[in-house]
This record gives C-alpha cells, sequence and structure tokens, in this order.
C-alpha cells in the first residue's frame, strides 16, 4: 500500500531543500575559471528548488488546500508551478539570449498554462475540461516556443553553451508533457489514479525536473564563463570592425 500523501510531500521538501544547496554552493564558493560569481543564474536556480522546498513543506503541513466545489485543491502545488516555471523558462532564457519580447512572451504562455490548470482542478464538468483545452493549447505553444522560437533567437555561439541549453531545454520539454498526463489520469481527470499516487508521481516528475535541472545545470557552468567570453568576444568584434571602418574611411 503506497504511503501516505503527508509522507510524499516530506520527501519533496526534503528533495527540494538538497536541491538548493548545489547553485547556492556554487555561488558563494565563487568556482568559476574567470573568478565571475555568476550571481543571476545561480540565484535563479537556487529559487527553482527554494520555492518548491516550501511549497512541498507547506503542503506536509497542511496548509494552502482549499476546497472546491471538485473537491480539495492544493493551491500551494499551482503557486509554486506558477514561480517555479518560469524561473525555468528564465534560466532558459539566460543561456539562449532570445529576444526580450520571445522570453516575455513564451513566460506569459507559461502563466497561461498553469491558469488554465488551475481552473481545470478547481470546477467541474464542461467547464474543467475547457479550461484543460485552453492549458493545453497553450502548452503547445509553449512546446513550439522552446523548440523552435527560443533556439533560433538564441545569440550564444559557443559549442559548450548549446549543448547545456540543449540538454536542459529537452529535459524540460520532456518532463513537462507528463504533467498534463498525470493530470487526466488523477482524480482531477479520469480518476485512475489515486491521491497517494498522484502525489508519488507528481514528486518524482518535480524532483527530476527540477532537482535534475538544476543539478545538470551546475555541473554545465563552465558554459557560464564560456557564455561571458563569447560575449567580450562579440564586443571587441564589433569595436574592431568599427575601427577598420574609420580607418578606411
Amino acid at each position: 500500500m503506497l504511503v501516505d500523501t503527508t509522507v510524499w510531500a516530506w520527501i519533496g521538501a526534503l528533495a527540494m531543500g538538497a536541491g538548493t544547496v548545489p547553485p547556492l554552493w556554487a555561488w558563494l564558493s565563487g568556482s568559476s575559471a574567470t573568478d565571475e560569481s555568476h550571481g543571476v543564474y545561480y540565484g535563479t536556480l537556487a529559487g527553482v528548488t527554494g520555492v518548491a522546498a516550501l511549497a512541498y513543506l507547506a503542503m506536509a503541513l497542511g496548509v494552502g488546500t482549499l476546497s472546491t466545489a471538485a473537491g480539495e485543491l492544493e493551491v500551494v502545488r499551482y503557486v509554486d508551478w506558477l514561480v517555479t516555471t518560469p524561473l525555468i523558462l528564465l534560466y532558459l532564457g539566460l543561456l539562449a539570449r532570445p529576444s526580450r519580447r520571445v522570453l516575455t512572451g513564451l513566460i506569459g504562455v507559461d502563466v497561461v498554462v498553469i491558469a488554465g490548470g488551475v481552473t481545470a482542478a478547481a470546477t467541474g464538468g464542461a467547464v474543467s475540461w475547457a479550461a484543460f483545452a485552453v492549458g493545453g493549447a497553450a502548452y503547445l505553444a509553449l512546446v513550439y516556443g522552446l523548440l523552435v522560437a527560443l533556439p533560433r533567437s538564441a545569440s550564444a555561439e559557443g559549442d559548450r553553451v548549446r549543448a547545456v541549453f540543449g540538454t536542459l531545454r529537452n529535459i524540460t520539454v520532456v518532463l513537462w508533457t507528463l504533467y498534463p498526463v498525470v493530470w487526466l489520469l488523477a482524480p482531477t481527470g479520469f480518476g485512475l489514479l489515486t491521491s497517494a499516487t498522484e502525489m508519488l508521481v507528481f514528486v518524482y516528475l518535480d524532483i527530476v525536473s527540477k532537482v535534475g535541472f538544476v543539478v545538470i545545470a551546475v555541473a554545465g557552468a563552465d558554459a557560464l564563463d564560456r557564455l561571458g567570453a563569447d560575449e567580450f568576444a562579440a564586443a571587441d568584434s564589433a569595436a574592431e570592425e568599427r575601427t577598420t571602418a574609420l580607418g578606411d574611411d
């Protein structure tokens, strides 16, 4: 028999807390080949697992649950996703360096996905399925942005940066696609999973998609040094072109 949902919530809180250590350690230790702290990058990563740890702690303590016509709604879970998924997109954007319009658009679509999920879980009948359909359509747009628009607008030219970005992006797309499947199988959808099983699967997905994301990002932190080098090289190249142009005049 599966353990109680509270136990899974505690497991999630401990795993997310442990996942917050690597980026904080890398940030505070200043472990960079160029002696740069990369605080924005590490702070973003720490925010992903840090916020998730607090959310799971709240669920373990029985905080953040709202009674609706469709049943008990774990509001704190959706608040977690509303904060952490944009942070993941932000980190991918920090690596890819798209235009602000592209990154803002991706985060905006992500918010629509989460809002659709909340509405679908809090309501019932046709309204619930309509909200799920809206969230699903928004998710397809988000996947398109991650697979096509974001790489297309990427300005980073280093192979190492592209490799780390590609790995993190692919993990995100594959694992995020499993969440609506679980939603459909859970009591919120067709009811083929119990609440305990639903919590187990969500904890597992969250650990892999968040802690796994953070650990891989920290392990590939040398790409951040390369990213900085690429920026300086581009600036130097532009300066040289302006100098050459002036000389020709």
